[in-house]
Parts: structure tokens; C-alpha cells; sequence
């Protein structure tokens, strides 16, 4: 436990100082992406990793989360705190639309999730008066607090380190507590779930809401940190990308579904260089990342730290070697 806290302090100053080692403001802007995309990757993650539901529908409630922190910035100048939750909170509405749906299982659960996405996109690309329509909305005001401007790349950046630490200590708080217990019986067994008293429509339907509500949370982030929306960021492809970042980095870890995301993220800029190779590389990358099985990178690593741990002690208490006369 205090090992784990210690492991968790350095990776939260290690990315605290980010911002303060790079220099460039592109490189920023890039790092405070991949934090956006860390907050969808929990939501997936309550979903797959403890519940086992597949959804294909998280891009939908991170469009809906954006387009309404924006609409309300725009058009009623609400504080971009305000925006942001109330982006979060009407995902998290939304989801309850998926209520008639969580009594299917498997791909059945999978491709009406995936219905709901496609829906949702259509409305966003067609729905002009409410949406923009395919130009989007522009002009979104940059983020102040209490009369200070914070739309610089260093600031945006640390509202989402501290969005994206909150979510963890939350959804980390929710997998040991009793609700997390239920889910991961659900994601086990549903029959001997539902026969030891657990109604799973129930649990379904509140993981549901509260994946969705982080993943408007991180639409609104996006929102204002982009200050431009286009629909075509939230279809049936942002989905995908949300499940690659868990699957990449390993179902029901946490911090595997954060190291995920940097990966889906950062690694396509980084092979930019490339030019027309780069998807091909990366989807390469993907595929060999994916053959770790569930417990993907975050496993393997975890794995190596402890045959080195274990082969480290008993070298050191090796007898040495004495010296010959």
C-alpha cells in the first residue's frame, strides 16, 4: 500500500512538472489532450474492465458533454466550471435513454450502444439550431476564474491534470467499495450475481451514468480547450479509439487504461514524421500491443518489475566471490 502511494506521488509530480520541462507550446497542447483522453479511458474502463460491458457508445456522451459546456458558454456566458459539470451532468441524463438496453449481453448490448453513438453523431452533424451542424461551433471563450484568463496552454493544461486525478481517486475509490464489488460480480457471473441479490439492471444503469458523466466531463474539457467543435471529432471512430486506449493498456487497471490513452495519443504524433506511414505504423503498433492479452502493457510492466525485483534480491544475496590466494 505505501509502495503504491509513494508510485502514485512521483507519477503525479512527474506530471505536474510537465509543463515546466517542455517548453513548446504545441507539445503542451498535445500532453493536455492525452489527459482528456486518460478521462475517457476510466469511463471505458468502469464499463469493460469492472462491469464487462462492451460499449461502443462513449464518444456519443463526450460530444454531448462538449457541444453542451460550448452551447452554454456561447450563448449564456456560464462560467466554464458551471459548463463543464453541466456537460457532464446531461451525459450522464443521456445514458438513461440506454436503460431499455442493459438487459442485453455481449455484442447485442455492444451494437445498441453503438446505435445510440450513430444517432447521436447524426444529430450533431444535421441539427444546425442546436449544433451548428458540420461547421461546428467556433468562437468558444477561453476559460476564466474569478476574472483571471486561464487559455494558455500551461493553464488548460493543469485543469486537466486535476480533472484527470480527481476521476482516478474517484473511479479507484468506486472499484473497492461495494458498488465496484457488485460490478465486478455482474462482469463474473450474472446469473450467480443476480442470484445472490444483485439487480442488474440497476448496477448496469449506474455505470452506465457514471461513465457517462466522466466522459462529459471530458467533452467539456475538450470544448474549452480546443475553442472549436466539429462533429466529425465524436463519431463512431472516437468510440473505437476510447476502447483501443483500454484494451492497449489493460483491462481493469486503472492506471493501464491511463497508460493506454498516452499511447493511442501521443504515439501518432510521434511518428508524424512518417507522413501517409503513420496510421500504418501505429495500427501496427496497436495490434502488437493488443497480442498482451488482457492485461496489456500496464501487465506486462508490472510483470517485469517483479521478476526484477525477484531475481535482483537473490543476486544480491549471492554469497560473493572471495578472492584467491
Amino acid at each position: 500500500m505505501r509502495s503504491s502511494l509513494i508510485a502514485r506521488l512521483g507519477v503525479a509530480l512527474l506530471l505536474a512538472a510537465v509543463p515546466l520541462l517542455q517548453s513548446n507550446a504545441y507539445w503542451v497542447h498535445i500532453f493536455s489532450l492525452a489527459l482528456i483522453g486518460v478521462i475517457l479511458a476510466f469511463s471505458q474502463q468502469l464499463l469493460v474492465g469492472m462491469a464487462g460491458i462492451v460499449s461502443l457508445g462513449q464518444g456519443a456522451f463526450y460530444g454531448i458533454g462538449a457541444y453542451t459546456a460550448a452551447s452554454l458558454a456561447i450563448s449564456f456566458h456560464v462560467p466554464f466550471v458551471l459548463a463543464i459539470v453541466a456537460g457532464g451532468l446531461l451525459a450522464g441524463l443521456s445514458s438513461l435513454l440506454l436503460i431499455p438496453i442493459v438487459r442485453l449481453k455481449g455484442s447485442s448490448l455492444a451494437v445498441a450502444t453503438l446505435g445510440f453513438a450513430i444517432i447521436v453523431h447524426l444529430v450533431m452533424l444535421n441539427e444546425d439550431w442546436l449544433t451548428g451542424g458540420s461547421i461546428g461551433m467556433i468562437d468558444i471563450p477561453a476559460p476564466t476564474l474569478f476574472g483571471f484568463s486561464l487559455g494558455g496552454e500551461k493553464a488548460l493544461y493543469y485543469i486537466c491534470l486535476i480533472t484527470a486525478a480527481a476521476v482516478f481517486l474517484a473511479f479507484d475509490r468506486i472499484a473497492h467499495s461495494r458498488f465496484g464489488r457488485a460490478l465486478t460480480a455482474i462482469s463474473q457471473d450474472e446469473e450467480a450475481a443476480r442470484a445472490s441479490g444483485i439487480n442488474i439492471a440497476v448496477y448496469k444503469s449506474k455505470c452506465f451514468l457514471v461513465a457517462a458523466i466522466a466522459s462529459g466531463i471530458a467533452g467539456g474539457l475538450y470544448a474549452f480547450h480546443s475553442r472549436y467543435l466539429n462533429p466529425n471529432d465524436f463519431d463512431f471512430q472516437k468510440s473505437i479509439d476510447i476502447l483501443i486506449m483500454v484494451v492497449i493498456g489493460g483491462i481493469r487497471s486503472l492506471p493501464g487504461a491511463a497508460l493506454g490513452a498516452a499511447i493511442v495519443v501521443l504515439i501518432p504524433e510521434l511518428l508524424r514524421a512518417s507522413g501517409e506511414f503513420r496510421l500504418l505504423l501505429f495500427g501496427v503498433m496497436v495490434i502488437v500491443f493488443a497480442g498482451a492479452g488482457s492485461k496489456g502493457l500496464s501487465g506486462i510492466l508490472v510483470d517485469l518489475v517483479k521478476y526484477i525485483a525477484q531475481h535482483g534480491q537473490r543476486w544480491l544475496l549471492q554469497k560473493p566471490w572471495t578472492a584467491r590466494l
